[in-house]
C-alpha cells in the first residue's frame, strides 16, 4: 500500500518526508494508457504533489501542480489533498502516444518537456490561496520544484521523485523524497542528502520494495530518525462523477445543451484526470436546460 511518513533527523534539523507512491502511479498510467518517459514524467508530478501537500498539518490542504511547456511532454497537471488523495493528467492527448524509452537508472526526460513554466497553487482551505511560478530550467519536473521551494517559499529543500519502468516501460516502483531545514539551521545540511538522492544509488534502492521508513533511513545515511506520525496513506483519487459532469456541460448553454439532446440523443463527459466517462441521457440534458433557463429567468 502507498504511504507517506513524516520524520526528523537525530538532531531534529532537517524535516524529511517519504513517499512510496508506486501503486498510485501504476493506476494513472493505466488510465491514461502512458508508459516509459510519459509515465515517468506524470509519476513524478504524481508523488511530488503528494510531498508538497505536507509543508503545513491541515488535512484539507490542497496543491495543485500545472506545468506548460512547449514540448510534447510539456503539458502536465496534478491536483494533491492533504489526505492522501491524488490525480494527475497530461492536457494533451498526444501524451498517450509517446511510448518512448528510458534507459535505467535516473530516466531524462526534459527533452520532451520543453520550455515552459511550473505553476504552484496552494489552497489551505481558507479564503484565499497562494500561487508561485518558476521557469523550467531542466525540465525535469521535481528538480524545478526543488528550485521553486528554495527561490519562491525560500525554503531550503532537495526534492527527488523516481519513477522505475521495466524495459516495456511499464511503471515497476514509485517513490520521492522531500527534505528542508528548519529556519536557523545551516542549508549546507542539506548537501549530504542531495548527494545521495541524486546519485544511482536512489534509483538501486528501489529495484525492491521500500518502505518509507526505509527511503527515510537511506536518505539520511543510516542514522537515527523521529517519525512524527502515523504514515498517511496515498491514493490515486477522482472527485468526478454525474453531478461533475453535468455541471461541465452546463457552461454550454441552454440552448446548445437542447441541440445536444436533439442531434445526438444525449452526450458522453470524459474527465481528463482519470478518463473516466459519464453517459447523459436526452431527458437528463434537457432537465439541466430548463433549469438553467429557469435561473435565468
Amino acid at each position: 500500500m502507498d504511504r507517506l511518513l513524516r520524520g526528523l533527523d537525530a538532531d531534529k534539523a532537517i524535516r524529511v518526508v517519504t513517499a512510496v507512491t508506486t501503486g498510485l502511479v501504476r493506476e494513472a498510467a493505466r488510465r491514461h494508457g502512458l508508459r516509459g518517459a510519459a509515465a515517468v514524467l506524470l509519476g513524478r508530478g504524481l508523488t511530488a504533489g503528494c510531498l508538497l501537500t505536507t509543508l503545513t498539518k491541515r488535512d484539507d490542504e490542497r496543491v495543485r501542480i500545472a506545468m506548460h511547456a512547449d514540448g510534447p511532454l510539456g503539458r502536465v497537471l496534478v491536483d494533491a489533498h492533504g489526505d492522501g488523495r491524488v490525480r494527475g493528467c497530461f492536457l494533451t492527448e498526444r501524451a498517450s502516444k509517446v511510448h518512448v524509452h528510458v534507459e535505467p537508472g535516473r530516466a531524462s526526460v526534459g527533452s520532451m518537456v520543453g520550455s515552459g513554466q511550473i505553476t504552484v497553487t496552494r489552497d489551505l482551505g481558507l479564503e484565499n490561496t497562494y500561487q508561485g511560478v518558476v521557469a523550467l530550467r531542466s525540465g525535469e519536473l521535481d528538480e524545478d520544484l526543488e528550485r521553486y521551494l528554495s527561490d519562491s517559499e525560500q525554503l531550503p529543500s532537495v526534492l527527488r521523485c523516481h519513477v522505475v519502468v521495466d524495459p516495456d516501460g511499464e511503471v515497476v516502483r514509485a517513490a520521492g523524497v522531500l527534505a528542508q531545514t528548519f529556519p536557523g539551521s545551516e542549508p549546507e545540511r542539506l548537501d549530504r542528502l542531495r548527494e545521495a538522492l541524486g546519485s544511482e544509488g536512489f534509483v538501486d534502492v528501489l529495484r525492491h520494495d521500500r518502505s518509507p521508513a526505509e527511503l527515510m533511513g537511506f536518505a539520511l545515511g543510516g542514522e537515527d530518525f523521529h517519525t512524527m506520525e502515523e504514515p498517511t496513506t496515498l491514493r490515486f483519487a477522482c472527485e468526478c462523477g454525474p453531478q461533475r459532469a453535468l455541471a461541465v456541460v452546463s457552461t454550454l448553454g441552454a440552448e446548445d445543451i437542447d441541440a445536444l439532446a436533439d442531434e445526438r440523443g444525449g452526450t458522453d463527459v470524459r474527465c481528463n484526470y482519470c478518463g473516466d466517462s459519464y453517459a447523459l441521457t436526452a431527458a437528463e440534458l434537457r432537465e439541466l436546460a430548463e433549469q438553467l433557463r429557469e435561473q435565468r429567468s
